[in-house]
């Protein structure tokens, strides 16, 4: 098994995703694997047009890759209804400095901090939870702390959420049911992969 990580941001970006994981599903053609996985979900349609060449492709079937977290596309979906409004963090969201407190520092380098305040409660005006996924892997008392500081800073109610890495060992041992899409050489990632969700 070989892993590549890609940054982070991307999921902010969703319009670069698409070639810069192309690029690497392109180098792993020289590569004598069995398959390519793919841990991302739709993510905002950022990995649509992605093409299979040389190895089939596994995908988790999942709008938001939160779910892989969570474990299952059925408990990112109880979630949802029960707090449509919930904006999540995990370990490595704030490790990477990708939480809301993250991206107001980041508006700071660019804006004078009223306005970089105003520009990150605006977007995130339609949240009213934080919720920290705990997927009992790393996670400190600063992670749970740094949860709570953004919830304060946002106004917003905070909850952990207890996580898994079923989905994970579910996606690693090959244990792909209708929760994994598996594109053959030459097939791309449509939305209506998707749709049996």
């Amino acid at each position: 098994i070989s892993f590549v990580f890609l940054e982070q941001s991307l999921h902010r970006t969703p319009q670069k995703m698409k070639p810069i994981i192309q690029d690497e599903i392109d180098k792993a053609a020289k590569e004598d694997w069995d398959y390519v996985i793919l841990s991302y979900g739709l993510c905002s349609n950022g990995i649509l047009g992605v093409k299979a060449n040389h190895h089939p492709i596994v995908i988790p079937r999942v709008h938001d890759c939160i779910a892989l977290f969570l474990g299952s596309w059925k408990k990112y979906m109880e979630e949802h209804k029960k707090e449509p409004g919930t904006y999540y963090l995990t370990k490595g969201w704030i490790d990477e400095g990708k939480s809301p407190i993250g991206i107001y520092r980041e508006y700071c380098q660019r804006y004078d901090k009223e306005t970089a305040e105003w520009v990150i409660k605006e977007e995130l005006k339609n949240y009213t939870r934080i919720a920290l996924v705990d997927i009992g892997v790393g996670l400190s008392e600063t992670h749970r702390e740094h949860a709570k500081e953004n919830a304060r800073f946002l106004h917003l109610r905070y909850e952990e959420i207890k996580g898994s890495l079923a989905f994970f060992e579910k996606m690693l041992r090959g244990w792909w049911s209708e929760d994994f899409i598996i594109l053959k050489p030459c097939q791309e990632v449509t939305q209506e992969l998707f749709l049996i969700l």
